[in-house]
């Protein structure tokens, strides 16, 4: 059977819907939940920083999180980390996910709270790190 490509939403659709199917029936009290998150902070209709993510059973993933260079350092995205994490409260997280590089953010998370739980060195380029932070709730 040759491998094909085929479209990525397809194919991460019926992907997630085989890998529910199979946790569900190994881990049946596992609360199957999925719920997208999209925040953006706005000033005079002027989006300056935006935060994406996913609630996936028992955690909040940041997945995309961007300040504009002229913004940054304001609060502006404390703001937002700050808005996510009361979400994820609510929506009963028992902790918080994020990736960022060491040319990216990561003493922005530490001072947020966030803790170093795996890096990869010389990743994406030698002399980077990429850093796999967490936050309890």
């Amino acid at each position: 059977m040759p491998i094909e490509e085929v479209p990525y939403e397809e194919n991460k659709k019926a992907t997630i819907t085989g890998l529910d199917a199979y946790t569900l029936e190994k881990v049946p009290k596992l609360k199957m939940v999925s719920k997208e998150i999209s925040f953006v902070y706005k000033e005079a209709d002027e989006v300056l920083g935006s935060i994406v993510g996913h609630i996936q059973w028992d955690h909040l993933k940041i997945e995309l999180f961007f300040v504009s260079k002229n913004t940054q350092g304001k609060g502006i995205g404390s703001k937002l980390l700050a808005h996510v994490e009361k979400l994820a409260k609510t929506e009963n997280c028992q902790y918080i996910f994020l990736e960022t590089m060491s040319f990216n953010a990561p003493a922005f998370y530490q001072k947020n709270g966030y803790e170093i739980v795996g890096k990869i060195d010389n990743s994406p380029l030698p002399g980077e790190t990429r850093y796999f932070m967490k936050k309890d709730m």
